[in-house]
């Protein structure tokens, strides 16, 4: 069986705009006439966006910086089937925001409130304690291997400050995988079960920065691995 993730990538801003080969492979959306929604969004606002945004049954969304991490929670509630979330982030993003909007670092907390939504399985540096539904992922990825077996599919949330910064910088503070470990934990799991990808973590652009350049390369690598990949499960 071949599954195909739609390159979707979404400008919000001009993240990507020196990133050529992506954007060659994938269908754009200008967003970047909407303001005032960096880093939180009013929730009305989000109905817009909502509409704004195409909805592919099989995509790899590119979301820009980790400033807007929040639009998962957009995709997240377009899912009309019980499914699990995995979250790889530096930061577990569910902490307060002001009353009435949504953030880049509280949209956690609402993606909770989803009905289809089952659990988050958590790979990051963030702390767990207190929240029954996320669980913790360690090092030898016992608790995804569990979720797996249970064939209840899987949305994969992606922001590449999980990543140390040998392997990209981010605009926020970073973690401690490295991009083969990334991309060895996205290859076990089974094609088959995924329902969707979104990636944020980008740089500020830059022309002539080296990485923007090694960043683009994260995204085509995340590309490969999902677009056309035969399904097969390590994770047992």
């Amino acid at each position: 069986m071949m599954d195909k993730f739609y390159p979707l990538i979404l400008h919000f801003d001009d993240a990507y705009l020196y990133q050529r080969r992506l954007r060659a492979i994938g269908r754009e959306i200008d967003l970047r006439g909407m303001s005032g929604i960096r880093y939180l969004c009013p929730l009305e606002r989000i109905e817009i966006l909502d509409a704004r945004i195409p909805y592919y049954k099989k995509a790899i969304t590119f979301l820009g910086s980790g400033d807007f991490h929040y639009i998962t929670y957009i995709l997240l509630r377009r899912i009309d089937e019980p499914f699990n979330l995995l979250l790889l982030d530096n930061h577990l993003d569910i902490k307060e925001t002001f009353s009435g909007f949504i953030s880049c670092g509280s949209w956690l907390k609402n993606t909770l409130e989803i009905e289809t939504l089952r659990y988050v399985f958590y790979i990051g540096s963030g702390i767990t304690d207190g929240y029954d539904r996320i669980i913790k992922v360690d090092s030898n990825l016992e608790q995804l291997s569990l979720a797996l077996r249970t064939g209840i599919p899987l949305y994969i949330s992606i922001d590449k400050d999980v990543l140390n910064n040998s392997s990209v910088e981010t605009n926020w503070d970073q973690g401690y995988l490295d991009l083969d470990e990334l991309l060895e934990i996205l290859s076990s799991i089974p094609i088959s079960i995924i329902i969707g990808v979104d990636v944020c973590g980008e740089p500020r652009p830059d022309p002539f920065d080296s990485i923007v350049r090694k960043s683009e390369e994260v995204n085509l690598r995340l590309i490969s691995l999902f677009y056309g990949r035969k399904d097969k499960r390590i994770i047992a």
